[in-house]
């Protein structure tokens, strides 16, 4: 259904010989395994078009299909990014911040100690650490971090964390908020301690 779909509409906004079936099939495709939904379909079709014309390619071809894909993956990053609360993008800086310091594995207590810290330089009253866990298990769902419970024996469990979204997607979102971009660069004291 969704191929009969856009195969209307691309002959609509698709002079005849412009878009390649495979091109075609594979929006399709992306927009059945995602959500099957006709618009996610059509979004990723004109969008490949668009990225063809700026090219100045006479035809659509596949790969401009999933140059499309990957444009509206990262336009819907960002989004997420620029509209999480405050405390959530502490977290996530607090996870960025550790990455750059070359930090193996981020552990949930060694995020929320990061976290206090950036709180402090930004006079901001920190949450618990049990609703920080709640806010990584959150941006773990969302697709931004990977969130991994790890069993330690009788020491207990904890949660390896990393960034599922590149270091420079994060820079470039944050660097334009007026709170977060104030710790971009911050070092924590914590991680300097004796480890």
């Amino acid at each position: 259904e969704l191929r009969d779909i856009r195969l209307e509409r691309a002959k609509m906004a698709f002079s005849d010989g412009v878009l390649a079936d495979g091109a075609l099939n594979l929006c399709s495709a992306l927009a059945a395994a995602e959500h099957g939904d006709a618009r996610r379909a059509l979004d990723l079709l004109r969008i490949a078009g668009e990225l063809a014309e700026r090219e100045g390619v006479a035809k659509v071809a596949e790969e401009y299909v999933r140059q499309a894909q990957e444009k509206i993956e990262q336009d819907r990053v960002v989004t997420v990014l620029s509209t999480l609360p405050i405390h959530s993008k502490l977290v996530l800086c607090s996870i960025f911040i550790m990455k750059g310091a070359k930090v193996e594995s981020a552990v949930t207590g060694d995020v929320y100690e990061v976290y206090n810290e950036l709180c402090g330089q930004l006079g901001l009253e920190p949450l618990t650490q049990r609703r920080v866990s709640g806010l990584v298990n959150e941006l773990d769902i969302t697709g931004i971090l990977n969130a991994r419970v790890v069993n330690l024996g009788r020491y207990g469990r904890t949660k390896k964390i990393r960034l599922a979204i590149s270091n420079t997607t994060v820079k470039n979102v944050f660097s334009n908020d007026p709170w977060i971009s104030q710790v971009l660069n911050y070092s924590p004291k914590c991680l300097t301690k004796e480890r």
